[in-house]
């Protein structure tokens, strides 16, 4: 069995269980190692659950050669520090609190096993793999429910924390799961009042970065009924579009799709990854607001700049880390721009003045690409198209250098002032513009522009096109 051959190789691992062995442990493999053996998927985190023993006998077992973290002490989850490996004790739970974290618990290392399996969420994750006898104890048919990719819960348990339902969203973009009807009813009963806001953050960055389709989490907060969770989210359902742009459906519709075209096309570096995920949940936001229909169709003119605040309000509430929401939030306000510079066909100095405004146009365009295939439209040539514009400009991943710098303008000899940074970034919008590309152009526009008194007069915005 594959799971033998992973113990085998992970020496850590194998020392661990023989030592808990030794000292009258009875240890399982549990929860996502083993669902994930199932699935064919390669696991290098190990999760034990370790009955006969209690954590401060663990403890003392193995800290003559490993360092061990308690995390939660009442909750009896012992990490060993710098591996993948946790290790659990079966507890008793009590709700005592609206909290998902409200629990009076405490260990029951002699727990039966067929008590101490209720307590976990779905079948999926309730397969245990019994190191002492080499068997696998599968008491809620999780194996066949993964066979035939189904999401359902264990027991009346599952209750007991609402935060399982986010599990459940991200489990079905995951796994490509479709929900039993049983557990849908069960999360339609729960509410999301009182998860923290950090547990939430976890779960969506789950769907967003490890979602193959994660339309399907999408779906679940929908049948659930936890979308009224989360009203940005939830405004978007029955949204109309324009049936010749936007052959798909509702507002909706097209997110979810957009999102399964981000799956596809990750860039691989999770910074990136998170910005570009969450802009693309977001990216819509302002179209409940602006959508409306008149004789020629139906229109959501601004949507961009309408949805920067709704989509800024959703990231703060997650906690979303501030670099990701400002850069996000940039990605939504120039969303559209890669179809108009297409279209359009948009000049060197479109691209320079966009790269300033945006910073990471090679983020921008993939987000455009993947809007355009929530559109079903095959827009390989628009990707490529810009991202060959941007890359001869040198501009993918960063704007342009300034080329004029302070010292320049010290030995054309204007005297530092408060007008510095003005006149600096004047002379940079020139840049952008095309007035110069070299140092020697640059210092004789310099050198032209400061002589003039109307120089700081009538100081330009830059536009992004």
């Amino acid at each position: 069995m594959e799971l033998i051959s992973a113990i085998e190789n992970n020496r850590n691992l194998g020392t661990i269980i023989r030592i808990l062995h030794e000292h009258g442990g009875h240890c399982y493999l549990v929860g996502g190692c083993v669902r994930d053996h199932f699935l064919g998927i390669p696991s290098h985190n190990f999760d034990l659950e370790v009955f006969n023993l209690h954590s401060s006998t663990i403890i003392d077992c193995l800290k003559p050669r490993y360092e061990i973290d308690v995390v939660g002490k009442s909750y009896g989850i012992l990490k060993i520090r710098n591996l993948d490996i946790d290790i659990g004790i079966p507890r008793k739970e009590q709700k005592n609190g609206p909290l998902h974290t409200d629990f009076n618990v405490q260990e029951d290392p002699f727990l039966p096993l067929d008590e101490a399996i209720k307590r976990r969420d779905f079948t999926i994750n309730a397969i245990y793999f019994d190191l002492k006898n080499k068997q696998i104890m599968d008491p809620f048919s999780g194996i066949s429910d993964l066979e035939n990719r189904i999401l359902r819960h264990t027991s009346e348990r599952f209750a007991e924390d609402p935060l399982r339902v986010l599990r459940g969203m991200q489990f079905c973009a995951r796994f490509q799961l479709k929900p039993d009807p049983k557990t849908i009813a069960h999360c339609q009963s729960l509410s999301a009042q009182f998860l923290s806001a950090e547990r939430i953050y976890q779960e969506f960055v789950k769907l967003l970065l490890q979602g193959v389709k994660p339309s399907l989490g999408l779906q679940f907060l929908k049948s659930t009924g936890w979308t009224q969770f989360f009203p940005e989210i939830h405004k978007l359902i029955g949204v109309e579009q324009d049936l010749l742009r936007h052959p798909e459906g509702d507002v909706f519709d097209h997110t979810c799709l957009v999102l399964d075209a981000f799956a596809q096309n990750r860039t691989g570096i999770l910074v990136d990854d998170s910005i570009l995920g969450f802009a693309l949940l977001c990216h819509d936001f302002g179209k409940p607001a602006t959508t409306f229909k008149d004789s020629r169709g139906i229109h959501s003119y601004w949507h961009e700049i309408a949805g920067i605040l709704p989509a800024q309000n959703f990231m703060e509430r997650l906690r979303v880390p501030k670099d990701t929401v400002l850069q996000a939030l940039t990605l939504i306000q120039y969303h559209i721009e890669p179809r108009r510079f297409f279209k359009r066909q948009a000049s060197d100095a479109d691209f320079r003045r966009l790269s300033y405004r945006v910073r990471r146009l090679d983020l921008l365009i993939l987000l455009g690409y993947c809007d355009c295939a929530g559109r079903l439209d095959n827009n390989e040539e628009i990707r490529d198209w810009l991202f060959e514009k941007a890359k001869a400009l040198d501009i993918l991943r960063a704007p342009p250098k300034a080329i004029i710098q302070g010292r320049h303008l010290i030995e054309l000899g204007l005297e530092p002032s408060e007008d510095f940074s003005q006149i600096l970034l004047k002379i940079y919008f020139a840049q952008l513009n095309g007035d110069f590309s070299t140092l020697n152009g640059g210092l004789q526009f310099a050198q032209k522009s400061i002589s003039s008194p109307q120089f700081l007069s009538n100081f330009p915005e830059i536009s992004a096109s």
